[in-house]
This record gives C-alpha cells, structure tokens and sequence, in this order.
C-alpha cells in the first residue's frame, strides 16, 4: 500500500488502519487455507494448525493475530475440532475393524487348535496300534522262525512219515 500523509487526518489514519487490517486478515485467510491444503510456503510441510503455524505462514506477529483477528482463531479453532473429530472417527472405524480381524483370528486359532487336538488323539491312536501290529508281527515272526526251525530239524531226521490223523474227519 502507498504512503499516504496521515498527520492530523483522524480519517484518514482509521482508514489506512483498516485497510492495514483487511490486508492482513486476507494473508491470514490464505496462510490458514495453505496449511489446510498442505501446500505452505513460509513453514514445513506436515505443521499442524494451529495460530502460531498460521501467523508464521502469513508472516505476522503472533499478537497480532490474537489481538486484531478473533475470525480467524474461531477458524482455525474449528478446523482442528472437525479435523479432530475426524481423525477420531477414523481411529474408531480402523479400531473397529481391527477388533472385527482379531475375533476372526481368534475363531480360526481356536478352530485350528481342535484340529490339532483331534489330529493328535489320532496320532496317539494309531501309535498304539502300530505297537500292537507290531507285537502281533514279532509273534508271529517267532512262530514261523519255529516252526522252520521244526521243519529242518525234521528234515534233517529223515523222510516225513505221515501219520493218521487224530481226529476222524469222515462221515
């Protein structure tokens, strides 16, 4: 703005404080929109709002902010209470979700724990009658190394020699 003589013009110095006032106010409104959006120019990108953020983005004094432009901290108020509510639904929809994932892990952990369970009574089933085929198997693998045994002792003797039967099989 150009300089204008304001000496003894009360005026003309309300007037030049209220265009000083609207020039600022619309630095302010850009500098809030620029962190709304993401894109400042004067601080990092990633600040959160807050009026601090916004008269560094503007390139004001912070008092100045506090003192001259109420709107502008009723804005910056509200976005970070809409911004907050937000974020805070957000958090409870993923925490909602998250809750909905750990049930159905849990479900499928219990499921595979009965599955587990139950393959194990079998395992432990089968073990025990693979013991006992096994038993059976030595038994019988006894008997036959017996009986041939027998069987070459009594070759070794001489011819077979069959003999009656006792039992009488004819009717």
């Amino acid at each position: 703005m150009s300089r204008v003589d304001t000496a003894g013009n009360p005026e003309a110095l309300r007037a030049h404080k209220e265009a000083l006032q609207r020039q600022t106010r619309q630095e302010l409104e850009l500098a809030l929109a620029r962190l709304r959006n993401g894109n400042p120019r004067r601080v990092k990108r990633g600040t959160l709002v807050s009026a601090a953020a916004v008269a560094a983005e503007a390139g004001i004094d912070r008092s100045t902010l506090y003192r001259f432009h109420e709107p502008i901290l009723t804005a910056i108020r509200k976005f970070n209470e809409t911004t907050s509510k937000q974020r805070l639904e957000a958090k409870q929809g993923e925490l909602g979700e998250a809750r909905a994932k750990a049930r159905e892990y849990r479900e499928a952990l219990e499921a595979a724990r009965d599955e587990i369970t139950a393959w194990a009574r079998q395992n432990y089933a089968l073990t025990h009658r693979v013991q006992e085929l096994e038993a059976i198997l030595r038994q019988r693998d006894k008997l036959i190394a017996d009986l041939q045994a027998r069987l070459a002792a009594a070759v070794k003797s001489g011819p077979l020699k069959l003999t009656a039967c006792p039992h009488d099989y004819s009717d």
